[in-house]
């Protein structure tokens, strides 16, 4: 007998060991994880501070403004590949209190940068009061292209602290560090683009020329798209037992959705790197619309952060903790839809050529957007900030 025990003992050992091993080994590939994207977020903070200093220090006038506007954006640009390499190395993590830091710096930074905009934006106006206006056109489509790209940094920032959070498997022992990090990242987010939106009126105020009715059918579409996913969620209840199903079948079709909004994305800013643009009233009707749209997607994915909310105690654990992962994809994925929507709509206006006759449109326009954008990111971070947490309440 005592023979029988020791060989099923030595038996089992390896397999002991090989778990104790294997379990050390994945606990040590997530700490060195985390410690390697708070040192990428940290150098991003380093560089991003560098881009400000940079941008602070420019004063333009008619002989400088395009060569110090040209290399503010090659700085922007390099900063956005940047970003997007961390971004594409982030894998599961626990997430540290000194990533969630550098999130926080790095909203910080892209704020920063676009409370810049608005004194350059100046610099040009004063110019167009003694030069003409062939003389300041390149320092303005200049100007329209770094506030764009600010933009896009910013975009990109939030972005990365989505994917960081939907990657993270302790968000329950992080939760109130996180919250306070998605506020810092919402606030900011809504001063950032305050201070774009405003720097591209002032410029589309000082020219003169806008077209684009191809992208109406797609525009239509995606709208159309929109309403019945809005419709949709509106109308279909969460119950414990459905909640699962339900918000996966809603992440999969917001997913398919994003990549028709990216595809459209995508083929402005290819259509934008060729040519201008010559925008007519309906376009800009429907790119308000759709930012619209996006809102209410917003909405409701809150009002369904609120339902999981109180279901939760009498949902069983399997199913809410499916249900909280949707949630963030759901999440994740409206916030880049909604960046898109803007980004389309500035790079139409960075290539326009009849700017000046739909002015007082792309204002209002962009008033919308600017509207809508804050009620998405708002609405966004409420669903973000109730499913986190359900999370840290019933430790998923």
């Amino acid at each position: 007998m005592y023979n029988f025990s020791s060989l099923q003992a030595r038996t089992l050992l390896p397999v002991i060991i090989s778990v104790f091993v294997f379990i050390a080994s994945a606990t040590m590939t997530k700490v060195a994880n985390s410690a390697t994207l708070a040192s990428d977020l940290q150098s991003l903070v380093t560089q991003g501070n560098d881009i400000n200093t940079q941008l602070s220090a420019m004063s333009l006038n008619a002989d400088n403004s395009c060569s110090e506007l040209g290399a503010a954006v090659t700085s922007v640009e390099a900063f956005i590949t940047a970003i997007n390499t961390v971004a594409a190395s982030i894998n599961t993590l626990s997430v540290d209190v000194d990533s969630l830091a550098a999130l926080d710096d790095l909203a910080i930074v892209a704020m920063n940068s676009s409370s810049v905009l608005p004194v350059l934006a100046a610099d040009i106006t004063a110019m167009n009061l003694t030069s003409d206006m062939g003389d300041i056109q390149s320092a303005m489509d200049a100007m329209l292209k770094l506030s764009d790209d600010i933009g896009l940094m910013a975009d990109r920032i939030l972005e990365m602290g989505d994917k960081i959070l939907v990657m993270s498997d302790n968000i329950g022992d992080m939760a109130d560090r996180i919250l306070l990090t998605q506020q810092i990242q919402s606030t900011n987010m809504a001063l950032t683009q305050s201070f774009i939106l405003s720097t591209q009126e002032n410029i589309v105020a000082l020219t003169r020329t806008i077209n684009s009715s191809i992208y109406a059918l797609p525009l239509n579409t995606l709208i159309d798209t929109a309403s019945t996913l809005i419709a949709d969620m509106n109308t279909t209840s969460l119950n414990e037992s459905n909640m699962s199903d339900e918000l996966s079948n809603f992440e999969n079709r917001v997913s398919i959705y994003l990549d028709a909004v990216v595809s459209l994305s995508n083929t402005v800013n290819a259509n934008s790197s060729l040519a201008t643009h010559f925008i007519n009233s309906d376009t800009l009707t429907m790119f308000g619309d759709l930012s619209v749209a996006n809102a209410a997607l917003a909405s409701a994915l809150n009002g369904y952060a609120q339902a999981v909310n109180t279901l939760a105690p009498t949902t069983n654990v399997t199913v809410l903790d499916d249900a909280v992962n949707s949630m963030l994809r759901l999440a994740a994925d409206i916030g880049v839809m909604g960046n898109r929507i803007v980004e389309m709509g500035d790079k139409i206006n960075v290539m326009a050529d009849n700017i000046g006759l739909m002015a007082l449109n792309i204002v209002a326009t962009q008033t919308i957007q600017q509207q809508n954008l804050e009620l998405t990111v708002a609405n966004i971070s409420a669903a973000q900030i109730t499913t986190v947490s359900v999370i840290a309440d019933y430790g998923l």
